[in-house]
């Protein structure tokens, strides 16, 4: 990429995505623990998490849509606002049903945002840099999502859980700051130069690539998901205080993080199964391992080989989307192929809910297994190298 467009897609979305996901990396791991604080169950948090995805889901759909009629970066804007609300209502809660709502407006507000920043990276390189630039945005909210939970821990030390939210607050209003500043926020030209298409038509039109590859996309969803309930939950689970839970996160993060340029040059080089494949089969062995352990020690050592796999994965579901979405209706596919991952992230969760009723182990190795199964469907139905 040349610097003049590197420059351009640092201010307008880089450095946006960087302030505003280390308030999310900072609440990823306490939307369990506040539900636990609650006097709830592990199960009942399992099912706060996965309306997180649910609100995903709506946010995919309604980032696609705002991306093709107002543009991208008001799109962005209006995703940061709900997120930010999002997070001050979960901050303020008194009991678990104005949590949940925080909880879902927080999913809302990030996947609308997810996708207009999706669409600003790649309208602005040209195609052969797109895996590079797209594991660079997702790198970018690695390292937020690193930095993030080290923070909240440091804030949940001094002043308690909620404040470790009011946090996350403040860093998604300086990234809208940061968008309102951008050169893209005075851009009054036309929201994309390609045609777009109601949801509908653009999914009956792609019907075949949503029904094999995208149901692997769903898969992933499901077993990426897990890892923000699963990680916290195991670790609360064997005795270890709020901060400790929130380092071990951040060591995952950590983790996660180091590898998004590696993979992203292995992706444009090598093709995309290399790095998909090998991703979720680290989530697997990671998720089957966790319940092995019993000290803080052997969790974060579980939850980073859980970060590596998710980190060798960075940013590859974006450039798959990126690589099969038509011209016509672009925007909506990306949103239709982003929601599919949500609704994996609706389904990992409410997995983990429903046998962690009888028994937590065995929903871990439940969730292992289907990262196998998803390694082999991405191996068989991610498109050849061109």
């Amino acid at each position: 990429m040349g610097r003049d467009i590197l420059r351009a897609a640092a201010r307008t979305t880089y450095a946006p995505t960087f302030l505003a996901e280390i308030g999310l990396g900072a609440m990823l791991p306490l939307f369990a623990l506040s539900v636990v604080g609650f006097d709830h169950s592990a199960a009942v948090a399992a099912g706060v998490v996965a309306l997180y995805s649910a609100g995903r889901i709506a946010g995919s759909y309604v980032g696609g849509r705002l991306s093709a009629t107002l543009g991208y970066a008001r799109a962005a804007m209006v995703g940061l606002a709900l997120l930010a609300a999002g997070a001050l209502v979960c901050g303020v809660s008194e009991g678990l049903a104005s949590l949940t709502a925080g909880v879902m407006l927080v999913g809302l507000g990030h996947a609308t945002y997810h996708v207009a920043r999706q669409g600003q990276v790649t309208g602005m390189v040209p195609p052969t840099h797109h895996g590079r630039a797209l594991t660079t945005l997702a790198g970018t909210w690695r390292i937020s999502n690193f930095i993030g939970p080290l923070l909240g821990s440091a804030f949940i030390a001094v002043w308690g859980l909620p404040s470790a939210y009011l946090f996350a607050a403040s860093t998604v209003l300086v990234a809208m700051v940061a968008v309102a500043t951008s050169p893209a926020w005075k851009d009054r030209s036309r929201p994309h130069a390609h045609p777009h298409a109601p949801a509908l038509t653009v999914a009956r039109a792609n019907v075949r690539i949503l029904s094999t590859l995208g149901v692997a996309v769903l898969m992933t969803g499901a077993v990426r998901s897990v890892r923000i309930l699963v990680i916290p939950l195991w670790a609360e689970h064997i005795g270890a205080s709020d901060e400790v839970v929130s380092l071990i996160f951040a060591l995952s993060a950590g983790v996660d993080m180091l590898l998004f340029f590696p993979a992203g040059l292995v992706a444009d080089r090598w093709g995309r199964a290399w790095t998909a494949v090998p991703s979720t089969l680290l989530l697997a062995v990671g998720f089957i391992a966790l319940p092995f352990t019993d000290s803080p020690a052997a969790v974060a050592l579980a939850a980073m080989v859980i970060g590596l796999g998710n980190g060798w994965g960075s940013g590859v579901l974006m450039t798959l989307g990126n690589d099969v979405a038509p011209a016509v209706g672009r925007d909506m596919f990306i949103g239709i192929w982003m929601s599919f991952q949500d609704v994996g992230g609706l389904v990992g969760p409410a997995v983990v809910s429903g046998l962690a009723v009888v028994s937590m182990p065995g929903s871990l190795w439940a969730i292992g297994a289907v990262g196998l199964a998803t390694s082999g469907a991405l191996a068989a139905w991610i498109p050849r190298r061109r």
